[in-house]
Formats: C-alpha cells, structure tokens, sequence
C-alpha cells in the first residue's frame, strides 16, 4: 500500500501538463472550447493543438510557443530525475529497447576488435548471402562455441524485451488523455 502511494505521488510530480490542461489554465482556452476540441479530435484523429489553429481559438505562432514551453516543461521533470538517480520514462523505453547487435557482444565480450568487426562487415557486403557470425568463423576470429554464447545473448535480451512488451500490452490500461 505503502510502495503504491510513494509509486502515485511519483507519478503526480513528475507527469508532463498536456496541452489541452496548459491552454485553459493559462486561459487561452474555456473549459467548453477544449472538450469541444477533444470530440472533434476524437472524430478526427488531427492533433489538439491542431484543431485549436484550426477553430481559431489561437494562432500557429501560439502553439508554436505553447508547445515549446511543453518540452521545456518535459525536460524539466527528466533534469529533476536525472538529479535524484531516477530514470526518465524516455530512458527507460531506450533502456528497455535496446538489442544488441551481434557484433556489439562479441567486441563487449572481447572475443574481437572493433577493427576485425569492421573488416568482417565489409566482407559481409560484398557477400550478403553469409552471415556475420559466418565471416568473423570463416576469418578464424572467433569459434563455434563464441558464436554460440553470443546468439544465445542475443536471445535472451530479445525474449526479455519481447516478455516485457507482453506485460506492458496486458497491463490494465489508465484512461487516455489527449496530446
């Protein structure tokens, strides 16, 4: 219980205004005029800020400013994480996607260089039908069994990233608002 109200507070400090919630408290737009954005948005798929040029409620040079001052907001909240040693959620989706390449375990596992991983992709492209793993044996630059533990990384970080795609997709979904 304890860990969810310190997880909801988190989430409160650090969540980025959307537009939409900015334009009425700045009063740039009426409560009225912003639901009646957010239907036609709905019936539309166009942007909000879009949608408000459109409708005349503000000018392009003003969401041009709006949005700016937006981002400024989103960096602001990711500078205050970076400072506390807390991942932004930018990161975090950065972290979680990243999948190595097969050259890049070998050259961390120092099984190559970064110059031999070069030559063997250049031979590569002259001959596409090979794999790399293909050319670095043929080359004599790495064994079987360093094929072998490389690819099985490559495995398990894919069926990780694959694992936790599946979780976040069958995570009970929070209401959507409106960019």
């Amino acid at each position: 219980m304890e860990k969810q109200k310190e997880q909801d507070n988190w989430e409160k400090l650090t969540r980025v205004e959307r537009l939409g919630e900015m334009l009425v408290r700045i009063h740039a737009l009426k409560l009225s005029q912003l639901t009646e954005l957010m239907q036609e948005q709905e019936r539309t798929g166009k942007r909000l800020g879009e949608l408000a040029v459109e409708k005349g409620f503000i000018t392009q040079d003003e969401l041009v400013d709006y949005l700016i001052a937006q981002i400024r907001g989103s960096q602001v909240v990711d500078d205050s994480l970076r400072e506390l040693g807390r991942m932004t959620t930018e990161e975090k989706w950065e972290r979680l996607s990243q999948h190595e390449r097969l050259g890049e375990i070998l050259i961390k596992r120092q099984v190559i260089r970064l110059s031999e991983l070069v030559e063997a992709i250049e031979i590569q492209k002259q001959n596409p039908e090979k794999h790399l793993g293909e050319v670095l044996k043929e080359k004599g630059l790495i064994s079987e069994s360093d094929l072998d533990e490389a690819l099985r990384m490559q495995f398990q970080q894919t069926e990780t990233l694959r694992n936790t795609i599946e979780e976040i997709q069958s995570a009970p979904a929070k209401d959507k608002e409106p960019t």
